[in-house]
């Protein structure tokens, strides 16, 4: 036995420690949470077939880390990768745990417990991937120094978690280039803080996502496409922001022969019931690309007419700052029971599960997330002030400057994130809380790491004298 053989014992003792607790919620279920989406994304990985609206990639992790037997293992794969992350950023921004590995992993679960971060990682959903690429573009872009092998894993989680999901491809582009428009500006590549080369590497590779996912796609017979659907989701974003409604009352009476001028004066309020409504009249045309071109078309018209940019405007800028409020946890987490798409396709993967699935708290409809909720909102109100209070007052030159860049690069994956979601789909909580979370990991962090500096230079203030 080597000296460093004790070493990585506990290093594998506090991972598998951290993972546990990252699937606390999915043990306190009985079974790994599910939502109406789950099963599409379980049918695309067993049939390796691309689904019309999202990516095949998690289809494929669910195959892969269930080792097509247990869905346990697919969320116990995701605790794993984000637990990884999460003691990194321990190590990284409160070095003074480095050496208490029992006292990292009571932080986070402090964090999770505070955020409750942990009702993400356990769902058989791609949608805490979205957190793993920001934060993973955290430690890549900060400007702390890694070995090759940890940044050879961090960018590899940045890529897997931009193929996750379409919308994370453009998160993370928005991230990368407003990160080096920021960077650029400011001075931080001349004064060395973040080497160029660094986010040269890293928008490498997300912009490789761009190529590799429609690739992916190809390959199992979807065509090289991002998504086929894409062209209907932003279809019923322009209607339920009322511009396809200007659009209309101008191009149908002009005798254009659009498939939706018979619907012009019924067109369903959000995007949700363009969608997904069987009243629909995306449904009532032919469904998801029955008018794929014709969508298109109107799409390219109104973002070339100056006439709508008053109103793209002025719609994405609200529902971005509407979906940075929406952070409420439970959205979706219904019961999914007999005659669902969850539940065959559980049964098909892991037939043996279904008693675990159906007896879950879950599926009786007794998850309550009133408290969870009335937490992370004071959580989050905290954790804004305790930032403002760190980067805008004179402490912040206790701050490390890793520490302030990691904040602002977050700061743009979270609101990347609302821009995204809320300005191309659905103003959501799920699609917020999933990223929101990591924003009072950071402010818990620094708090930890500074705390004690600042309550000392209180107590000299107040002339009471030092703390030792």
């Amino acid at each position: 036995m080597t000296a460093s053989t004790p070493r990585l014992w506990v290093g594998f003792l506090t991972l598998i420690s951290t993972a546990l607790m990252l699937i606390s919620a999915g043990l306190y279920n009985g079974f790994p949470l599910v939502t109406s989406d789950t099963g599409t994304y379980l049918e695309s990985g067993i049939h390796r077939v691309v689904p019309d609206d999202r990516p095949i990639t998690y289809g494929l992790f669910t195959q892969i880390t269930s080792l097509q037997f247990t869905l346990w293992l697919v969320i116990f794969a995701q605790g794993l990768l984000l637990g990884w992350l999460l003691l990194h950023y321990v190590r990284v921004l409160a070095p003074r745990l480095r050496h208490y590995p029992a006292l990292q992993v009571l932080l986070i679960a402090l964090a999770v417990w505070l955020t409750g971060a942990s009702w993400f990682c356990s769902q058989l959903m791609p949608d805490i991937f979205t957190a793993m690429g920001i934060l993973a573009l955290g430690l890549l872009l900060m400007g702390v120094a890694l070995g090759w092998k940890e940044r050879l894993g961090l960018l590899a989680i940045t890529l897997l978690a931009a193929l996750m999901h379409s919308s994370n491809l453009l998160t993370f582009t928005l991230v990368v280039l407003s990160f080096g428009g920021t960077a650029w500006i400011t001075g931080v590549f001349e004064k060395g803080l973040v080497k160029r080369v660094q986010w040269a590497v890293t928008t490498a590779v997300v912009l490789a996502g761009w190529l590799v996912l429609p690739s992916i796609h190809a390959a199992f017979g979807g065509g090289f496409v991002i998504s086929k659907a894409s062209p209907a989701f932003l279809m019923g974003r322009l209607i339920e922001a009322g511009i396809m409604d200007n659009f209309l009352s101008r191009n149908c009476q002009a005798g254009n022969e659009y498939s939706l001028c018979a619907f012009r004066d019924n067109l369903p309020n959000d995007a949700i019931g363009f969608l997904w409504d069987s009243n629909s009249p995306l449904i009532k045309t032919g469904g998801w690309q029955a008018h794929t071109d014709e969508y298109k078309y109107i799409i390219r018209e109104v973002l070339t007419s100056p006439r709508y940019y008053p109103y793209l405007v002025s719609e994405t800028v609200q529902a971005t700052l509407r979906q940075l409020t929406h952070i409420g946890h439970g959205d979706g987490l219904t019961p999914f029971r007999e005659n669902t798409n969850p539940y065959w396709k559980v049964s098909d993967l892991a037939y043996y599960e279904l008693k675990e699935y159906m007896t879950s708290l879950q599926n009786r409809g007794a998850l309550d997330f009133s408290a969870l909720n009335e937490r992370t909102y004071t959580t989050h109100l905290l954790a804004v002030a305790v930032l403002a209070g760190l980067l805008l007052t004179g402490l912040r030159r206790l701050l490390t400057p890793s520490a302030i860049l990691v904040v602002v690069i977050l700061s743009l994956g979270v609101v990347s994130n609302a821009v995204v979601t809320g300005g191309l789909a659905n103003v959501l909580d799920r699609l917020q809380a999933r990223v929101s979370w990591v924003m009072p990991f950071v402010a818990l962090l620094l708090v930890v790491q500074y705390g004690p500096a600042i309550l000392r230079r209180a107590w000299q203030r107040l002339g009471i004298g030092s703390l030792s």
